[in-house]
């Protein structure tokens, strides 16, 4: 598959451009605002051409598809000039900053009957995968209850802004919720605010089926130590997913039954970009634009994962105030 890529930041350098180049794909082309940032990161990951405009990348043709990686305020007109141009996207996530964003360009696809996959990795890692296939197993059950954590290390600039942070960064597990319990509701959260260092934050919700459902994410951890760890529990059986990798199943009548990654065995199946989700994902898209999979990772999905971060927010924004602003 032809990939042109939007973005040239930290992440986009870091995660998706190498992922891009395990996944097989033919990188042909970066854009990026400025000429030498085009320039030096083309360079450094083989791209035969560079530009500073959307609308040049596209111009130039010879692309099956679009992956952009820009802030949330910019995704909004990128990716409607790539749908308006029929060309299919793949999108970090969250695809914009609001829900009502999404759901614009959602109309704007389906007008123009072109796919966007929002990249929303944990969805695909082999990990999550195998808990999606226990809890949707018939000796399972229905959930009953389930716990998503999500833990960094500081980073000044969530601390700065709460909003910012939740759709940046918890947002994952809100997504991955929703993948694997249904959608939330009945929801309440509790902040907590240590300036100069971090802030910490708990939620409880009710997902779809009746599971009780509790969140816990904070940038008071270490980026040295586990960051995320999901369990969930049906009627007896129980599953938990332990920094992204390891899928340990717990029936309730036999042993349990732990799925790891071979790390001595150097093949794309252990690499980190495959574990992490992101080479999955992006197969998974190129999948979907050959017609050989239903999205699974649309702009309406991704709507309804920001719509219920975003209530998130709003539950704790008066909190939010008094705490940061005093």
């Amino acid at each position: 598959m032809r990939v042109g890529v939007v973005g040239a930041g930290r992440h986009a350098n870091n995660a998706l451009y190498p992922s891009i180049l395990e996944a097989g794909f033919d990188l042909v082309a970066v854009c990026a605002r400025t000429p030498a940032s085009a320039a030096s990161t083309a360079g450094r990951w083989g791209a035969g051409r560079h530009h500073t405009s959307v609308e040049d990348m596209l111009a130039a043709g010879g692309l099956d598809g679009v992956v952009v990686a820009v802030p949330p305020a910019a995704y909004r007109p990128i990716l409607a000039r790539c749908i308006e141009a029929r060309m299919p996207v793949f999108c970090e996530k969250p695809g914009g900053q609001r829900a009502s964003e999404l759901r614009d360009l959602a109309v704007l696809a389906a007008e123009a009957r072109t796919e966007v996959v929002v990249g929303y990795m944990k969805r695909f890692a082999p990990a999550y995968q195998s808990a999606r296939e226990v809890i949707g197993s018939a000796g399972f059950g229905s959930p009953s209850l389930a716990h998503f954590t999500f833990a960094m290390g500081r980073f000044d600039e969530y601390l700065a802004d709460l909003r910012h942070y939740l759709i940046d960064n918890p947002v994952h597990m809100i997504d991955l919720a929703r993948y694997l319990v249904g959608e939330l509701d009945e929801i309440s959260a509790v902040l907590n605010v240590v300036p100069a260092v971090g802030l910490s934050v708990s939620v409880v919700a009710r997902a779809e089926g009746g599971a009780a459902c509790s969140f816990d994410f904070c940038t008071t951890a270490s980026f040295t130590h586990r960051g995320e760890f999901v369990e969930v529990y049906g009627q007896g059986d129980a599953v938990q997913v332990d920094n992204v990798d390891t899928c340990t199943y717990r029936p309730a009548d036999r042993p349990a039954e732990v799925r790891r990654p071979n790390y001595t065995l150097p093949t794309s199946s252990n690499s980190s970009w495959t574990v992490l989700g992101f080479v999955p994902a992006l197969h998974h898209f190129r999948d979907v634009v050959a017609g050989l999979a239903d999205n699974r990772s649309d702009l309406e999905s991704a709507a309804r994962t920001l719509e219920t971060t975003e209530l998130i927010w709003h539950r704790l924004e008066p909190s939010w105030a008094v705490l940061r602003h005093g």
